[in-house]
């Protein structure tokens, strides 16, 4: 993703997020199964063109901090959709890939992203190390 076509995010409320990592959930019953997650903002994804991105981050870099923080104070909450892909650990070697390996990502045809939750930021923290560390 060094040189991809997303752009520099114009903040975190316009930035989507996904783990580098394949998790495994186990049922009740044992069943196992891989999963990926995927964050995808509300509001869409935006990003910064190069002289955007000089201007903002060369006159403050902790926009995207400043930002965050005054959305959720103004009540303009930033919320996004948690997604997960699954796979059987069963078809692991089904693949012309490792479905394992951190440098690859698994193709939405083949494990279509299913809606399971969502995040909203409604509060911001009154002290910052107690409440986020």
């Amino acid at each position: 993703f060094l040189f991809d076509d997303h752009g520099i995010p114009r903040d975190y409320r316009h930035m989507p997020g996904f783990g580098v990592h394949t998790y495994k959930l186990i049922n009740r019953e044992g069943v196992e199964t891989y999963v990926k997650f995927h964050w995808k903002p509300t509001c869409g994804q935006e990003a910064l063109l190069d002289d955007e991105a000089v201007e903002v981050g060369g006159g403050n870099h902790a926009h995207a901090q400043a930002d965050l923080f005054n959305s959720i104070e103004s009540g303009d909450f930033p919320e996004w959709t948690l997604f997960i892909q699954t796979m059987d650990p069963a078809d692991e070697d089904k693949f012309d890939f490792d479905p394992l390996d951190v440098t690859k990502t698994w193709p939405e045809d083949v494990f279509p992203l299913q809606e399971v939750g969502r995040m909203v930021l409604h509060q911001n923290p009154e002290n910052f190390f107690t409440d986020n560390e």
